[in-house]
């Protein structure tokens, strides 16, 4: 007789994270991070991660699927933070952006802020901290989204109704 597995909750949502960086191991250690049991802050919450390395490729996966949230590397060896930061704005249902760097300091961080970004995250990550701002920034973007159909929806039944 086998053994029985793990006892998995059934998942209701997923947070879809598309990584950008030309770091790999950046890449493997949020891998790590988001596939580890028991690390999200909802039991019924699991992740899911999309890794590039390039501008390019991540603008191509934010127009192929819906991405919940975007971590993108401050010195990408092409491109710019800000380049995918200003792409990303202009989706229809925008997923907040933070920025990633081994050189995070309050300089950064309020520079990200102002230009519309979510939060900036240090590297090497801690676990905790990814988990805790990758959530807080979901929770933020599902509510925006709510808010978003909620209007879409009320335009189109009061337009139904001229």
């Amino acid at each position: 007789m086998t053994p029985p597995g793990p006892i998995r909750k059934p998942v209701a949502q997923t947070i879809a994270v598309l990584s950008v960086s030309s770091a790999e191991e950046d890449h493997f250690h949020l891998q790590d991070i988001f596939s580890s049991p028991g690390r999200t802050l909802y039991p019924d919450v699991a992740f899911t991660m999309t890794a590039k390395s390039t501008i390019a490729a991540a603008k191509g996966a934010l127009q192929r699927g819906r991405i919940s949230i975007v971590m993108c590397e401050h010195d990408l060896s092409q491109g710019s933070w800000k380049e995918l930061l200003d792409f990303v704005e202009r989706l229809p249902a925008p997923p907040p952006v933070i920025v990633t760097s081994r050189m995070a300091d309050e300089r950064m961080w309020a520079e990200v802020l102002n230009l519309g970004g979510y939060d900036v995250l240090a590297t090497p990550f801690n676990s905790e901290e990814v988990i805790r701002t990758v959530t807080s920034a979901w929770s933020l973007w599902q509510h925006r989204s709510q808010v978003q159909m909620r209007a879409e929806s009320s335009q189109r039944v009061g337009g139904n109704a001229a």
